[in-house]
């Protein structure tokens, strides 16, 4: 049995973090996870370690210093945004965290006389075309670009990790880490192969930046732990090393192996490319000759393993709150739509809050993915206390079932159950969708322009005629509410 050690996990939250934060728990070491949950705005990658005897977790910014209060023996610095999406909303605090967050760390490892190391990135490297990667390589990296707060700041780092070495004696690693992906990777993360992914499991164009014949190697978590782990170990070596998958695919390539696995109906669609560089292949040469390592899972592995996790826990709109003055079997146009919807998206689950509208009604019901939740006494004036009724019950299932999107099939009495459990402090967001037959005077137009007003998006007059085009508009902003719940951009700078 090895000896029992104090790991610190800086970025703990995360794809990575979270990962090694299991792998070292199994082993029985104590783990102490640090992240400002800045990227995965949850903990729902490590709740379940939470009660775990060996594990802490302290939700702190790295760029701010402090101090565990216990004896550390191993710091992973794993803490910075990897996806461009992520780390050009805050490119100053991406850089700090390279920076600032690294000198923190360095003077906690030279406090504790810990092992430390730092999670560098292939971006160092900037472009590159001749050959793979190798360590003694520089590269070109464009200081003035959007993408030059993540690279810059990840040389800056290992700059910093030599000079406390050099200067101070600090215990460090360093390494270079190529495209790595797993289960535990957010389905909006941004990066290739997720993004691509959790749009073919919705059926949405997958995008490509430029004409798809730019190259990646992905490599499986699982073999980027053991790397880690086996670099942590060594003594005498402290890098830098390239740890990565040495297979290329193309990004179309990708794309179309992604399409045939999850028998997705999304199109493939190219857009003007980005400042990404065009191959990111590494020379391992190095890992394998120091670390006794090398790559043992597919890329058919990874994705097989990212599918099947995506299907089990569900994409984000697999889970929709909806709220409906009545629905069946009182039907008007609205619920009408909402039915053709329901059969059109069988994957969606509906949970529908409405009124009893009548007696006789039960007061939860199941119809193929809808259920329905009815409340009040039984008559017509239900639907006034829909608002109120109706934002306490959708709180109460919102707990438990975590929407991230909710809609009201009419600018009325159900929109303001949705505004009321907005100021509840629901984060889903939320979506009107009416038919111009359903327009409203006096003071009902001023509570339909009050609810329209505060709702993330709205969907009127023709934009909700066709059942397929809603549902295709639908789906492309699913993806732009997600992205905007979780603080990240659109598309690259």
């Amino acid at each position: 049995m090895p000896q029992k050690k104090t790991i610190l996990i800086t970025g703990g939250a995360g794809a990575l973090g979270s990962v090694m934060c299991r792998r070292y728990l199994d082993e029985g070491h104590r783990v102490i996870c640090v992240d400002n949950l800045m990227k995965t705005r949850d903990t729902q990658n490590i709740d379940q370690f939470k009660k775990h005897p060996n594990f802490k977790f302290v939700k702190h910014d790295i760029i701010d210093p402090w101090d565990p209060g216990e004896k550390i023996d191993w710091i992973f610095n794993l803490a910075c945004p990897v996806s461009v999406l992520s780390l050009q909303v805050d490119p100053i605090h991406t850089m700090r965290t390279s920076i600032d967050g690294v000198i923190n760390m360095l003077n906690l490892a030279k406090k504790y006389n810990a092992r430390i190391l730092q999670g560098s990135t292939a971006d160092i490297y900037g472009e590159m075309k001749d050959h793979p990667f190798r360590e003694s390589d520089f590269g070109e990296v464009n200081s003035l670009t959007p993408r030059a707060c993540y690279e810059n700041g990840k040389r800056a780092a290992e700059t910093l990790f030599m000079d406390h070495h050099r200067i101070h004696g600090t215990d460090i690693r360093i390494a270079r880490i190529f495209n790595t992906a797993g289960p535990a990777t957010q389905m909006t993360d941004g990066r290739v192969p997720a993004i691509f992914i959790y749009n073919a499991l919705g059926n949405r164009d997958i995008v490509i930046y430029g004409d798809g014949s730019a190259t990646r190697c992905f490599l499986h978590v699982d073999d980027q732990i053991d790397a880690l782990d086996r670099l942590m170990r060594k003594e005498g070596f402290i890098g830098p090393v390239n740890i990565g998958s040495d297979k290329e695919i193309t990004i179309l390539e990708l794309a179309k192996k992604i399409v045939a696995k999850t028998n997705s109906r999304s199109r493939v669609v190219f857009e003007k490319r980005d400042d990404a560089p065009l191959f990111r292949r590494p020379d391992i040469s190095l890992a394998k000759k120091e670390l006794d390592w090398q790559p043992v899972k597919s890329l058919d592995r990874l994705l097989d393993d990212m599918i099947a996790h995506y299907k089990k826990v569900g994409l984000p709109e697999s889970r929709v709150l909806v709220f409906a003055t009545t629905y069946y079997p009182d039907a008007g146009l609205a619920e009408e739509r909402l039915a053709a919807l329901a059969r059109e998206m069988p994957d969606t689950e509906f949970h529908v809050v409405t009124t009893r509208f009548r007696r006789g009604l039960k007061r939860i019901e199941r119809q193929d993915n809808v259920t329905i939740y009815r409340l009040g006494f039984g008559s017509r004036f239900d639907k006034y206390l829909l608002p109120f009724l109706g934002a306490f019950k959708a709180r109460e299932l919102d707990k438990q079932l975590h929407f991230r999107f909710m809609w009201s099939l009419m600018a009325s009495y159900g929109a303001l159950a949705g505004v009321i459990l907005k100021m509840l402090g629901s984060k889903a967001s939320f979506i009107i969708a009416h038919h111009a037959s359903e327009l409203y005077g006096g003071w009902k137009a001023k509570v339909a322009g009050y609810a329209e007003m505060r709702a993330d998006q709205v969907y009127q007059g023709a934009d909700v005629e066709q059942t397929n085009e809603l549902i295709d508009r639908v789906r492309k902003n699913y993806q732009e509410l997600a992205m905007k719940q979780e603080g990240k951009l659109i598309r690259p700078v």
